[in-house]
């Protein structure tokens, strides 16, 4: 059942990907460096204050809209309620913050992001309603609508570039109508699902919820920091040169985890749906094993073919990026395997055990990049990122044993039925294979 599913999932995010990557392509060609970085750095703090703000409601709201006889109304209702208020608080900070956050930039790009700050509460809302359908799994109108802003915001760099008006506040705007039309189709969806908009507050539902996005919320952060530290240092203590091509190694290595993500989009709500916790430790178990077999199949697979990629995509001055990139990649291996076994432990009940896996990893990461990043370059950058993701993964499987009683050897046993179950992940792509090839003959 969960297999379609997540094909149907990893062929959308791949979708999304190509989709980023045309529109970077044509905005970057169309408008230059500078003009490239004023919309990067117009839109760069509304989504992070978004992601901040959100106080881990959005698996919060997966969790308890998955849970059996749960409540989508009155669950959609608090996270409207919530949403506009952190909406609202986030718009007057990041108003006040703007002017000295981008300081260097001129007053035009600042003018269009604090424009671009009514994003938050949109985003916010939406974010909380797609929820609710990820854990309903309606995967089907749960992918359309992740498709709406990457497609709408290709279309419309497309019309803007040939009307002649693709500039800065026209690109925000674009994305601000984009977020919009996003929310009227998810309160359409919602409304199909017999999720119907109520303005009612649910009190100690709400404070449930925060609870539990309390505690998955400590993790994202801490996981963000993780992910960006090595570039922050790298950009303070070596020369630019090295801060690019280990931003080239970074970009060809995380396309391992597009499959990772897709699984656990689909796993973490289809998990949460069983009745009992020990059926939810059963299926994760299982998938698990199936997961790590044809993770470990794409991750060699993407080692082989990393040597030709980067030098043919991104030019032989990016030569160097290549083995930092091959770390790299056993590192997403290893995030990869750990945000399907946290997704796992957040149906069951647990979201403080990705928290407290990044708690650590944090203290990995900062120790391993002082010592190794002075000596070894981008090198010993991606050694101590490889190392930390594998310590997140260790103590997410650890503390899976000892909280849940799940078996590690269970998890990575290898069995053959398992390594065909897995492959069998290709013959579902075999379909969407087909019609491609038929539309483009």
């Amino acid at each position: 059942m969960l297999r379609p599913l997540i094909v149907r999932t990893l062929l959308t995010s791949f979708g999304i990907t190509a989709l980023g990557l045309v529109n970077s392509v044509l905005l970057s060609r169309w408008l230059g460096p500078a003009g490239r970085g004023e919309v990067a750095a117009a839109m760069l703090w509304p989504p992070l204050l978004v992601y901040l703000s959100s106080l881990g409601l959005i698996p919060a709201i997966l969790y308890f809209a998955a849970l059996p006889g749960s409540k989508p109304q009155a669950i959609f209702a608090n996270g409207l309620w919530l949403g506009l208020t952190q909406g609202a608080f986030a718009i007057l900070v990041g108003f006040a913050a703007l002017p000295w956050l981008l300081r260097i930039q001129t007053a035009e790009v600042v003018g269009a992001g604090r424009v671009y700050l009514l994003v938050i509460p949109l985003s916010l809302v939406t974010q909380y309603g797609v929820s609710i359908l990820q854990g309903q799994m309606r995967i089907v109108a749960f992918n359309r609508l992740r498709l709406i802003l990457p497609a709408g915001y290709l279309l419309g760099t497309i019309i803007l570039m040939l009307t002649g008006h693709l500039a800065l506040l026209n690109i925000i705007l674009l994305h601000l109508l984009l977020n919009v039309i996003l929310i009227i189709a998810t309160l359409i969806a919602l409304s199909r699902s017999g999720t119907h908009l109520r303005l009612g507050v649910d009190g100690p539902l709400a404070g449930q919820m925060l609870k539990y996005g309390g505690k998955a919320h400590i993790g994202n952060i801490t996981g963000l920091a993780n992910m960006s530290l090595d570039q922050v240092l790298m950009a303070a203590w070596l020369p630019p040169n090295y801060l690019g091509l280990y931003v080239v190694a970074v970009s060809a290595a995380g396309i391992g985890q597009i499959f990772s993500q897709a699984v656990q989009m689909v796993l973490t709500p289809g998990i949460t749906q069983k009745e009992s916790l020990s059926e939810r430790a059963a299926v994760l178990q299982g998938a698990f094993r199936r997961y790590w077999l044809l993770s470990l199949l794409i991750t060699l697979g993407l080692a082989a073919l990393l040597p030709i990629v980067i030098p043919l995509v991104f030019g032989a001055n990016f030569k160097e990026a290549m083995w930092p990139a091959e770390v790299l990649l056993l590192g997403i291996f290893f995030i990869g395997a750990k945000d399907v076994l946290s997704g796992g432990a957040q149906a069951l009940g647990n979201p403080w055990l990705g928290s407290k896996a990044s708690l650590i990893a944090m203290f990995v990461t900062v120790t391993l990049l002082y010592l190794l990043l002075p000596r070894l370059g981008i090198m010993g950058a991606a050694i101590a990122t490889a190392l930390a993701y594998f310590t997140q993964l260790a103590v997410v499987a650890h503390g899976l044993r000892k909280a849940h009683g799940i078996s590690l050897v269970e998890l990575f046993r290898f069995r053959l039925r398992d390594l065909t179950a897995a492959l069998g992940l290709f013959n579902e792509l075999r379909g969407p294979r087909e019609r491609l090839a038929r539309v483009l003959r």
